[in-house]
């Protein structure tokens, strides 16, 4: 039975691998499993809600990319740090409180209990990939130490911007004048992929078995 590693590789391409094997398995898997399922929600009617889910993995996986580090029980945390790379904004106050706020009404709205919170709206029309607000304070400013009141979302917006920062990571990557970033993103393959280790998975029962015909 034939198992491939990714669209375009099979599982040779990690025997000895080189590093650009390994970037390119990468680039294979998020192109072909995530990005280009996403063009296809994204023009459908209703499929903005799906492609953000999707797209939610990226934050989440890029921080720990970055940082060379296992996310398993930081989640927010590096979701936040992936958040923050893909859509920096210098100078804005609690950057972080508001990236929290949609990990846990975006992200975590649809991976725990199927439905997004009910402070998040998606429309197209918005310039920004999303708006985070607050409510007003007593003399008319954002009470900034308020809960979010409402997230808006570009579905549409954010799958570029997420995309060409993918697309900016891999050609970094590529550089071998970024020696930490290569580092870093090695550290974490090496775990993901258990390149130290057995790479193959054994499934106990014969192919006959697997397909019912035994």
């Amino acid at each position: 039975m034939r198992q491939i590693l990714s669209p375009s590789y099979e599982h040779d391409k990690l025997d000895n691998p080189t590093f650009d094997d390994l970037v390119d398995v990468l680039e294979d898997c998020w192109k072909h499993y995530i990005f280009s399922p996403c063009v296809l929600l994204l023009s459908t009617p209703h499929g903005d809600v799906a492609a953000l889910t999707l797209l939610c993995s990226y934050f989440e996986a890029i921080g720990g990319y970055l940082r060379g580090q296992d996310t398993n029980g930081r989640s927010k945390e590096f979701f936040c740090i992936g958040l923050s790379e893909v859509f920096p904004s210098p100078g804005v106050a609690d950057l972080n409180k508001g990236a929290a706020a949609i990990y846990k009404h975006v992200r975590c709205g649809v991976a725990h209990e199927g439905l997004l919170g009910h402070k998040v709206h998606y429309s197209r029309e918005g310039a920004k990939g999303f708006y985070v607000t607050y409510p007003k304070a007593p003399d008319g400013s954002l009470d900034t130490g308020a809960e979010v009141s409402s997230i808006v979302l570009n579905a549409e917006t954010i799958y570029h911007a997420t995309q060409e920062h993918f697309e900016n990571y891999v050609r970094r990557l590529r550089d071998p004048v970024n020696q930490a970033l290569r580092e870093a993103f090695r550290s974490v393959v090496t775990r993901q992929w258990s390149l130290n280790g057995a790479q193959e998975n054994v499934i106990g029962m014969t192919e006959d078995e697997f397909r019912g015909k035994a």
